[in-house]
């Protein structure tokens, strides 16, 4: 794979670029190497730099200064020109970037670095990004141990078993991305980084309506969008019909392969085969090995038409779904031509012809072998390099094994899987029947086809690992998922979680991923202990990807009750400590003034000091409301716009302001008699929240990890404590935050401040009890906090 052949190279060139200081923005986005990434910018002239990026760029900008005043200076200038916490970050610290591993397309490092080393600044750009040094360019090497997953199922073996060593538990939120919701079918490959995403055909709701028939690629270490292009409308695109390898994307269609640069997504070139030899123009099937392109063609087959069913419904239905989803037979992915190509030259190497034909959904490859299948006709083998055939059994010679597989099961539904589904896998040692379309589990060798076991039980779903293979049952059958030896059959363990449903497993190193109740199972190969991964589930026909180090899951139709929608990826903690000492000398960072730390502003009855009035949140309040009312002023704070953002939180009042959070990280007093703005302060992240009026003070919550308190009256700071473990910044949505924002607000009740910081809980949720006057505990030198990490579920 592409990732262990890159991981020992670390290039330094002497400019390729222009030196750092004299780069253009049009150089900048030619080394992100895409119109939509994250630029780090730090060093003298950051600030200059950083806005001259995001007038000539799309890119998202963050830059980090080492000390106060410029800090607070380039606050200033970036919410000013418009782009405060919407396209241009600012953080305040020195030596290290408060960003994640890996998120970072490039950094540029203008004269002195600010302290930040090259190490440093390598840790937050992906591989293959780029550090730009002013008299080098550092390109940082993909890790040792990564892997892509090529082909719809990983490999053409169709085991969804990732061989990545890198991504194993614990995980940490690497980050989340657009769209929320896509349509059905769904398909993904992934090579060099890059993830390759094709969008189907199917649309419950309009929500999904903009990605129908679209193939998107997307950066597989920060969720941007690289480039998107349409797919052919009618080709039912869930079946093996996409490669990917680093520089080249193969898709096939009813036309030809269509060639596309998976940097730019610019159609190449196309591969069409003669007619004669192909049997037609329609790929059906393909496979990628050592360099050689193999493909099942044949004649055009029925045309699934685009739906739009624009349904207010909750959930989906399996009937209807499509036209050709809901008709009694399966339509697609039948040829009767098997082709080996040279992908460089386009010449045809060998052809292999069947008179009846073969079945795409029971087509795979494993170390220079194919094999195929036909229910009721034949299982076949063919020499990949030759296209010879090695062996083939069929009902007149073995009427056994074609008893034992028994007829065509014409299932789909939410308790088996769908039926575009591939039913044949295979190892170097054996072949595995298992699916919607077989009525039980069988395995055959791969020497010659004769049958090695079988299981009776016909709703598994099966990952072939090392240690052996899983079988993974449906929970409505009530029959435990097994772990069988691969030759024997033997059962090594039982194993007592199902899959909720039709979505496929997939594995790690350590883990097997698929459906739960709720949310998805992580199943840990070692223990064999179910683990509950509660704020998103795997997408139908994908579930879990596992590729570049990392994990994906992906957006889907379903109204399921989760807490996260969309592009979800996770990464590798390490060693990361998520029970760490609260140390006020860390978190804790008060104003240096004291005589600030008293302020007098006191709450009238009548006012909204907090978020839906009180503590017990009544939203009632003791003012006369007169009967007619009419607009006295509007406030507009011409914010920047933060996608899936509201500009502003609801407000509070008190002492005659009106308070609001914004979602550029801005908390805003205003006079609720002129509408005029008293004060501003500025936080690292976006504000959910509005913030709360107490003892002279505002506290407000950031999605930097943060919690501020500030002078009523004048905005002056007082102090702010960092409710998030570490300083960690992810991408989320189209912005930047903190893994643990405080999104919950604050809320003070008799001198003590509460607040948590968080999102999801396998990343930890920090709830805290501070002295509302200081920061700090009462009676103790270190605030109180509880940590809430739930990833298991007995």
């Amino acid at each position: 794979m592409v990732m262990g052949l890159l991981s020992a190279i670390l290039v330094f060139s002497m400019p390729g670029f222009a030196s750092s200081r004299a780069l253009s923005p049009q150089e900048v986005v030619q080394a992100v190497g895409a119109s939509h990434g994250i630029c780090v910018v730090v060093g003298e002239g950051a600030c200059d730099r950083a806005l001259e990026l995001a007038k000539g760029t799309e890119l998202l900008i963050y830059m980090q200064l080492p000390r106060t005043r410029d800090f607070v200076s380039a606050c200033g200038r970036v919410e000013r020109a418009g782009y405060y916490g919407s396209r241009v970050f600012v953080a305040e610290g020195a030596q290290k970037l408060h960003l994640a591993s890996s998120v970072a397309d490039v950094v540029v490092a203008l004269g002195n670095t600010a302290g930040f080393s090259t190490e440093e600044m390598l840790r937050v750009v992906r591989p293959a990004g780029k550090v730009i040094l002013p008299d080098k360019t550092v390109t940082k090497p993909f890790p040792q141990g990564a892997d892509d997953w090529t082909h719809p199922y990983h490999g053409p073996d169709n085991n969804p078993q990732s061989n990545d060593k890198v991504i194993v538990a614990p995980y940490l939120t690497q980050f989340m991305a657009e769209p929320r919701y896509a349509p059905l079918p769904q398909v993904c490959v992934s090579s060099a980084g890059r993830m390759f995403k094709a969008f189907g055909h199917v649309a419950f709701k309009e929500r999904e309506e903009p990605y129908l028939n679209k193939l998107v690629a997307f950066n597989g270490y920060n969720g941007s969008i690289l480039w998107q292009r349409d797919l052919t409308e009618g080709v039912m695109i869930h079946r093996n019909t996409m490669v990917a390898t680093p520089a080249k994307l193969y898709v096939g269609d009813d036309k030809s392969c269509k060639v596309i640069d998976t940097a730019t997504g610019k159609l190449l070139e196309e591969i069409i085969p003669p007619v004669e030899v192909a049997g037609g123009t329609f790929w059906k099937w393909m496979a990628w090995e050592k360099g050689v392109l193999y493909a099942m063609m044949g004649e055009q087959e029925q045309r699934d038409p685009t739906k739009r069913w624009k349904s207010n419904n909750h959930g989906w239905p399996w009937d209807p779904i499509s036209e050709g989803w809901n008709q009694p037979e399966n339509p697609w992915g039948f040829g009767r031509h098997i082709l080996a190509i040279d992908p460089e030259t386009k010449k045809v190497l060998w052809s292999h012809r069947e008179q009846d034909p073969m079945d795409g959904r029971a087509i795979c490859m494993k170390d220079g072998k194919i094999y195929f299948f036909r229910f009721g006709s034949y299982l076949a083998c063919l020499d990949a390099k030759t296209g010879n055939e090695v062996w083939r059994k069929t009902p007149q010679h073995d009427s056994k094994l074609f008893a034992a597989l028994g007829e065509y099961q014409n299932r789909q539904d939410w308790r088996t899987n769908w039926r575009t589904t591939c039913y044949l896998k295979c190892s170097d040692k054996a072949l595995y029947f298992a699916g919607p379309c077989v009525g039980k589990l069988l395995a055959v060798s791969a020497e010659d086809g004769r049958i090695l076991w079988e299981n009776a039980y016909s709703n598994f779903q099966l990952v072939l690992r090392d240690d052996g293979l899983y079988g993974i049952s449906g929970q409505i059958d009530k029959f435990p998922s097994l772990k069988f030896d691969p030759l024997t059959g033997e059962v090594l363990a039982k194993i007592a979680q199902p899959r909720r449903a039709c979505t496929r497993p997939t594995g790690s190193a350590d883990a097997i991923f698929f459906r739960a109740d709720d949310g998805s199972v992580r199943l840990d190969t070692a223990s064999l202990r179910p683990q509950w991964v509660s704020p998103m589930r795997p997408v139908c026909q994908e579930g879990v990807t596992v590729a570049n180090g990392l994990l994906y899951w992906w957006p889907s139709v379903c109204d399921c009750q989760l807490t996260l929608y969309g592009i979800t990826c996770l990464g590798p903690a390490g060693g990361f400590d998520f029970t760490p000492p609260v140390t006020p000398g860390e978190r804790l960072v008060s104003a240096s003034y004291a005589g600030l730390r008293n302020p007098n502003f006191p709450v009238q009855s009548g006012d909204w000091p907090t978020f839906r009035a009180d503590n017990a949140c009544s939203a009632a309040t003791s003012a006369n409301i007169a009967e007619k009312s009419q607009l006295l002023w509007q406030f507009d704070p011409k914010t920047s716009t933060v996608p899936g953002l509201p500009p502003m939180s609801a407000p509070v009042a008190a002492g005659g302001l009106a308070f609001v959070g914004g979602a550029d990280g801005i908390v805003r007093a205003i006079s609720m008699t002129t509408g005029t703005l008293r004060w501003k302060a500025s936080t690292g992240g976006a504000i959910r929240m509005p913030p709360t009026i107490s003892d002279g003070r505002a506290f407000v919550g950031s999605g930097d990890g943060w919690m501020y308190a500030y002078n009523a009256g004048t905005g002056a700071p007082l102090w702010r404590f960092r409710a998030a473990p570490a300083e960690r910044v992810i991408p989320v949505y189209g912005t930047l935050m903190s893994t643990w924002p405080v999104a919950t607000g604050v809320l003070v009740e008799k001198g003590t401040a509460y607040f948590a910081a968080g999102i999801a809980n396998y990343d930890g949720t920090y709830v805290y009890a501070v002295d509302a006057r200081t920061g700090r505990s009462s009676g103790t030198t270190a605030p109180r906090a509880i940590s809430i990490r739930m990833l298991i579920r007995a």
